[in-house]
């Protein structure tokens, strides 16, 4: 059983591991191991993201919480900064439970799509939140916002040729 929830402080602490171990799968695909070991988003920023933001875990039972997604309210979408799910509970749906809750949020907060930034033709990425609804944009596509989240994840060290901003109209 999975339950989706609102993140609280006292989750913090567990949010950087699931990102650390959500992350290890990055060692299976050439040219992009180096994520596996790349920093996280610290307890810091996910209590910034509780306070101001949207924040959800998912609780399994029997295994506790096994991931979350995080996010931020613009005014044209709801922007998903991170999706991770433990790597022992990855494959079994929850990622697409958690987008789905994000939808709700979004819906319920009056908004009409969701975005996003990813890499390119990574199975767990493009490839997968296609199957979920969302379209690749291409550049004449783009808005100042996901421009400039693309450019700060390229000035970050993100390899600029492999990302892309998807979005999910609602």
């Amino acid at each position: 059983m999975i339950i989706i929830r609102a993140a609280n402080d006292q989750d913090t602490s567990l949010l950087p591991g699931i990102e650390r171990s959500s992350g290890e799968i990055f060692r299976q695909s050439p040219g992009l191991e180096w994520i596996a070991d790349d920093t996280v988003q610290s307890q810091e920023q996910h209590r910034a993201l509780i306070a101001d933001g949207i924040a959800l875990v998912a609780e399994v039972q029997g295994a506790g919480i096994a991931a979350f997604l995080n996010g931020e309210v613009a005014p044209d979408a709801l922007h998903i900064w991170q999706i991770a799910v433990h790597r022992d509970q990855q494959r079994h749906g929850i990622g697409r439970k958690l987008i789905e809750a994000a939808q709700q949020s979004a819906v319920d907060r009056g908004t009409r799509a969701l975005t996003l930034t990813t890499f390119r033709n990574v199975p767990w990425n493009e490839p997968y939140y296609r199957r979920l609804g969302f379209v690749t944009l291409d550049s004449t596509e783009l808005n100042p916002r996901l421009n400039a989240i693309l450019r700060s994840e390229g000035q970050a060290g993100m390899p600029v040729a492999q990302r892309c901003a998807m979005r999910k109209s609602l």
